[in-house]
């Protein structure tokens, strides 16, 4: 599992405006991994085998549209024990869009051009 959930690239798309810190997208595949993790275990504890978008933290306040994918949707299935339904890497990529705007509005908050992993 040494392959990143997490497009770099796209990170930066998605920070409009902000310098995104060398090992920011790691910090944020790490964020992906533990939401992925938990998904499943609220899955199990809800009789299911399969993870579905309303298993994430932060899905029900997230916006309804990302302007960027940021998540390896192939990459998905290899963090999880449980099945990964078809629409769940899209609600991950919205909860990690909503991550990445939040880190942005710490770091402007602290006077702060660039992104780090403590934003997260």
């Amino acid at each position: 599992m040494s392959d990143m959930l997490i497009v770099k690239s796209k990170v930066k798309d998605v920070a409009k405006g902000m310098n995104v810190a060398g090992d920011f997208a790691e910090g944020l595949n790490k964020v992906a991994v533990s939401l992925i993790k938990d998904a499943c275990s609220r899955a199990k504890e809800n009789k299911r085998a399969t993870i579905m978008g309303k298993d994430l933290s932060y899905s029900f306040i997230v916006p309804k549209k990302a302007e960027d994918m940021i998540v390896v949707k192939s990459k998905v299935k290899e963090y999880s024990d449980c099945n990964v339904s078809s629409e769940f890497a899209e609600k991950l990529n919205l909860v990690l869009n909503f991550q990445v705007k939040e880190a942005c509005r710490r770091a402007q908050e602290n006077k702060r051009a660039t992104i780090q992993q403590r934003d997260l």
